[in-house]
């Protein structure tokens, strides 16, 4: 009697094993919440929308999960500028942080800023940051010490001028006020114009008010957000494509996942970096295109009036260095890591940010 009930007690564990050997350990639920100051307008928002929330449900469900997801953007939440202590604080677990916004807190991020004139290439500039970021652990610090963790570095498309008057040389700039964001202000250091700090949602309004005589901005979001019909002069000067923007997790969620949710949540992170910069590339002529189509002029200065404009600016990469360099923070040593980076990448500057 005894061998037939450990025999059948053994044949029920068996089948239990089989049954769970298919399952995983514990199906779970999560309820997460992604937030964006900026509307899907801003194509690194709607990208979240169209692949990174459906394909992580997806391939999350495929491992016997559940993840039920709240999204939350133009500001439903927190402005551009607040994302990043919403994610910290864990109002919400997954932000689109415009770091640009963020010179203070990650200095470092700010490289591209301070680096202009460089290439309109969105996808080359996100290598290179790629690995500038495998090259210097103090970025990844920087955003940990922010409660959070970076899933895909978000690129944007190349910076031109969208004004109310025609520009045919740099000089016509002087005397007029110029909105745009970030350390992108610095850019109108070696010009008579003066700099008006703002954000995308607000430049429409800051035009057609006459708070601002035009922006500086990138190519793709000119149609989206109509700036044409306020400022109906678009002046090619080619800035260069920044990086603006993260996709980032709060840390505490992402250390409370398991492994294979972690690296779902990676991988689709991944390729949600590579679509958002390749729509913003696509979308920048398109852009334009609509704008011209809606009454707006295109134009474009010529190398020669780039060169100038950027050899007459102050070192503004060396000065940013410099400061960081006295905080104790790597300003150096990641300025010619970039530009070391960026020639390898066969990306010319129209100035050399490390000469002295």
């Amino acid at each position: 009697m005894k061998l037939k009930t450990t025999t059948a007690l053994t044949g029920i564990l068996t089948g239990a094993t089989l049954i769970a050997a298919g399952l995983p350990a514990m199906a779970e639920t999560w309820n997460f919440t992604v937030i964006a100051g900026h509307p899907p307008l801003t194509k690194g928002v709607s990208a979240i929308s169209t692949h990174f929330v459906p394909e992580v449900s997806k391939r999350v469900a495929e491992l016997g999960h559940t993840i039920n997801w709240t999204e939350a953007y133009a500001g439903a939440v927190a402005p551009p500028t607040g994302v990043l202590e919403a994610v910290e604080s864990g109002v919400a677990e997954f932000g689109y942080v415009p770091q640009l916004f963020e010179g203070d807190k990650l200095p470092l991020d700010q490289i591209t800023y301070i680096t202009p004139f460089g290439t309109a290439d969105l996808l080359k500039v996100m290598e290179v940051i790629d690995k500038l970021y495998a090259e210097i652990p103090a970025m990844d610090q920087a955003w940990a010490d922010n409660g959070q963790k970076v899933l895909a570095p978000v690129g944007i498309d190349t910076y031109h001028f969208v004004t109310k008057f025609p520009i045919e040389k740099v000089s016509d700039l002087d005397g007029h006020k110029i909105g745009t964001a970030g350390l992108a202000l610095n850019w109108l250091k070696g010009v008579d114009a003066t700099p008006v700090a703002g954000a995308l949602p607000d430049f429409y309004n800051s035009m057609s008010t006459g708070l601002y005589d035009g922006i500086m901005t990138f190519e793709s979001v000119v149609a989206p957000y109509k700036f044409y019909e306020v400022a109906p002069y678009i002046t090619k000067i080619n800035f260069g494509a920044q990086y603006a923007s993260a996709l980032t997790v709060n840390l505490d969620t992402w250390n409370s996942l398991p492994e294979d949710v972690q690296n779902v949540i990676q991988e689709v992170a991944d390729e949600y970096r590579d679509i958002a910069a390749n729509s913003y590339k696509e979308g920048g002529e398109a852009s334009l295109d609509k704008a011209v189509e809606g009454g707006a002029t295109v134009s474009e200065l010529s190398d020669e009036q780039r060169s100038a404009y950027a050899a007459k600016l102050p070192n503004i990469a060396r000065e940013w260095a410099a400061k960081l360099d006295a905080e104790g923070k790597p300003g150096t040593e990641v300025l010619e890591a970039y530009m070391r980076l960026s020639k390898e990448a066969g990306i010319t500057h129209a100035r050399d940010w490390t000469a002295e």
